[in-house]
């Protein structure tokens, strides 16, 4: 279907150059390192982060939980190590790879500066994953499993007993249970992308990102068909030592998946939508089977309301980072006001892409000026503070950094969200906002008009995903062949007659009714160039039966008019003069979100899709909005 292939296009590209610059990089490592005979060698983590000769590393180290799982682990100890060194560890936890955990980016950056002034590193692999043995299931028994690798590292003889962990993303999301756990030797945390660790707090009720606004998320398959297996091959028992490290450097742990091909996303019913492509088993399909509000989430190991650390966090994220970034400045916000010691950075980048910004940033095809930022500064003297610095004391450092899109400034802040006026955009048209060449129009001033818009969501017929998401480089993109669509109802301002910069949260009201019991709305914030061009900021989406809440489903009434909060959009850009804001409506983000097929039942495992009627209302009494938070 043109949903699959639009979201094919986004993401093949992406795929291949990650893939050829590994292909190329371990090729020309393995040059580097071939023997006098020719025998070739993969490059190991001393060659990953450029330390080599500088520390010592040990491989597939044998890492044992208090359920008697061994987890794998590798540790690079700084040379020279004396009997009576003690050395403060940066722990790394992650799913993935060791060299693709570490081997790129600020993190690889800051990692070997870390090495060089000192610090052990350990990377261990999560239960079921890579070389580790057990099952794979995402943060169920996060909290102990970290507590035992803490232990386990705290008793080694180079240890000094001071942990600071980072990630990003998977890596980042289970330092979140671990930091609510507080044990004494974790002394500060980077935590980066890390809501898909955030299940229900004030203002975010989403499960670890699983679902936007109840709807479930379909990166979750793709990222589940790959990486999220509960099972993979693993060392044979009573082995030793030597053949464990010889096993690792013989055979490949990381898994083989068909990123490029996404046309599989549109199976029904969504519960077997990877069975269909005969993905080995996974917990995608136990988890699209449970409602937002489900008591089964209570098994996972989710930052909830009423937790509270003292250790200190620093949380880091992008505005370009879609579906993480607003759970990551939730996260921020509520921490702030009950632990001590929490700061935020948000930069103008794609997913766990910090650092990659240059004089003129691009996300996308989107150019967003200068979004240079010293992140590896930062990070060290984060590290530097906490786990070495004996004087302790306040951190010189603001509590809020964040890029303004477009702005080429960085802007410090004492708290989040910072002051701003609202200005509200009204929405209105002579009742056809259908597409680019609609009427649609957002003012200042409430519409007087009472004809509403009207579009068709169509499942078999989806508006395709153009950007967004959280995890390909080309996140930002020209919105017009969406917009152009009848199905996407187009709000646009005028255009703004001097500089304007919002920032903060950006809820959307709207007044809805439908001839179907469910469905989706789904709302896109889009930046229009002068020149024609408009680039999505970001977006959002909401199932209309858990318009009340996630805890309270509550079917629509065909023909009734509903009011409608869309929250979960967060940003902070400057319009330039000349610019205008847009606001696309739709019923679909297909395949980005799970399609809802209008017949009220579970959704997830029905295969009948139906057409839905869906009116939205702009007259006096009705008045549809978006807030806009201004600073300047």
């Amino acid at each position: 279907m043109k949903a699959s292939r639009q979201r094919r296009s986004v993401v093949a590209p992406l795929v291949a150059g990650i893939a050829a610059t590994l292909l190329n990089w371990f090729a020309a490592a393995a040059e580097e390192t071939a023997t006098p005979a020719g025998v070739l060698h993969a490059p190991d983590l001393l060659d990953v982060l450029e330390v080599r000769g500088q520390a010592t590393l040990s491989e597939a180290v044998p890492v044992r939980l208090r359920d008697g799982t061994v987890l794998s682990g590798q540790v690079i100890v700084p040379d020279p190590l004396a009997a009576h060194d003690r050395r403060p560890t940066i722990l790394v936890q992650t799913p993935y790879s060791p060299a693709m955990e570490v081997g790129h980016g600020i993190v690889k950056t800051l990692l070997a500066r870390m090495i060089r002034k000192g610090y052990a590193l350990v990377i261990v692999n999560v239960r079921g994953t890579q070389w580790s043995e057990g099952e794979y299931r995402w943060l169920k028994g996060a909290r102990n499993d970290g507590l035992d690798v803490l232990d386990w590292i705290t008793a080694q003889p180079w240890s000094d007993g001071k942990v600071g962990t980072i990630g990003c993303s998977s890596s980042a999301e289970v330092e979140l249970p671990l930091a609510m756990a507080n044990p004494p030797a974790l002394k500060a945390a980077v935590a980066m992308g890390a809501a898909t660790g955030v299940g229900v707090i004030p203002h975010f009720a989403d499960q670890g990102i699983f679902y936007m606004g109840g709807v479930p998320s379909f990166d979750w398959a793709w990222w589940y068909h790959g990486n999220g297996y509960l099972h993979h091959p693993k060392f044979p028992p009573g082995i030793s030592q030597a053949e464990r490290v010889a096993l690792t450097r013989a055979f490949d742990a990381e898994a083989r998946y068909r990123t490029e091909d996404l046309t599989w996303a549109d199976h029904l019913p969504s519960s077997t939508v990877l069975d269909a492509i005969g993905s080995p088993a996974t917990e995608f399909n136990r988890m699209i089977r449970l409602a937002p509000g489900s008591a089964e989430w209570g098994e996972y190991d989710f930052v909830n309301a009423g937790q509270a650390t003292r250790v200190p966090i620093l949380h880091v994220d992008s505005w370009y980072d879609t579906i993480e970034v607003y759970g990551t400045a939730r996260l921020f916000e509520y921490l702030s006001r009950n632990s001590p010691n929490q700061y935020l950075v948000i930069g103008g980048t794609a997913h766990c892409r910090q650092g990659s910004e240059t004089a003129d940033t691009r996300v996308g095809d989107r150019p967003i000026g200068d979004a240079r930022f010293d992140y590896a500064g930062t990070l060290e003297r984060w590290f530097e503070h906490w786990l070495a610095d004996e004087r302790g004391g306040e951190l010189l450092q603001p509590r809020v950094q964040y890029y303004s899109l477009e702005s080429s400034r960085w802007v410090s802040a004492d708290r989040w969200p910072v002051p701003a006026r609202t200005r509200t955009l009204y929405l209105s048209s002579g009742g056809h906002a259908n597409s680019l060449n609609g009427d649609g129009q957002l003012n200042a001033v409430r519409a007087t008009g009472r004809i509403p818009d009207q579009f068709e969501d169509d499942p078999t017929h989806p508006v395709p995903t153009m950007g967004g998401g959280c995890c390909s480089e080309m996140v930002s993109v020209d919105q017009r062949s969406v917009e152009s669509r009848p199905d996407v109802l187009v709000y646009t301002s005028a255009p703004f007659d001097s500089p304007t910069e919002i920032a903060g949260y950006l809820p959307v009201t709207l007044y809805l009714s439908s001839s179907a019991p469910d469905g989706d709305i789904m709302v896109k914030l889009v930046d229009v160039y002068p020149d024609g061009r408009a680039f999505n900021i970001t977006d959002t989406a909401r199932r209309l039966r858990y318009r009340n809440g996630v805890d309270h489903v509550e079917l629509m009434t065909p023909g009734t008019t509903y009011e409608v909060l869309v929250e979960q959009m967060v940003v902070a850009s400057r319009f330039e003069k000349g610019h205008r804001l847009r606001l696309e409506i739709a019923g679909t983000n297909f395949p980005e979100y799970e399609r809802n097929l209008h017949s009220g039942g579970r959704n997830f495992d029905e295969t009948t899709p139906a057409v839905a009627r869906l009116t939205l209302y702009h007259d006096p009494e009705h008045p549809s909005r978006i807030a806009l938070p201004v600073v300047h």
